[in-house]
Formats: structure tokens, C-alpha cells, sequence
């Protein structure tokens, strides 16, 4: 995933809907997550089509965004 902000963006919108330990281990990190390590603490909770979902969305609004295309 190319931008940080925009996960984390979508992440805090579904942050309540994470199982708790997700929930505890995004919280208490010793040092902010990046893409690769969020991922991993979603599979080891088994959240990975959390991120799954959250990375489609992203293309999607990519491929909308880009000049030339249209919605269907």
C-alpha cells in the first residue's frame, strides 16, 4: 500500500469493528505501524480481509480518480 495516510485513514473508520487484541495491539504498538506490520497483526488476529477490503477500496478510488476514467 503506497500511502500511509490514506490506510490509516480507512483503518480508524472500521477501528471499532476490529476484534479487541487488534483493537489493543494497533493502540499500544511501540512504534507506529507501517503497512507490512499491520498487516501481519491483522493475520495473526484474524483480521486479514480487514486490510484486504481496506486496499481494495483505495485502488477503486485510484482508478476513479485517474484522469480519463469514468465511473460505471
Amino acid at each position: 500500500m503506497e500511502n500511509r495516510g490514506e490506510l490509516l485513514r480507512e483503518l480508524m473508520a472500521v477501528f471499532d469493528e476490529l476484534p479487541a487484541p487488534l483493537r489493543a495491539a494497533i493502540n499500544y504498538a511501540p512504534e507506529p505501524l507501517d503497512p507490512k506490520e499491520l498487516a501481519a497483526l491483522c493475520r495473526r488476529h484474524g483480521a486479514a480481509n480487514v486490510l484486504a477490503m481496506i486496499e481494495l477500496k483505495l485502488k477503486r478510488r485510484s482508478r476513479l480518480a485517474s484522469p480519463g476514467l469514468q465511473a460505471c
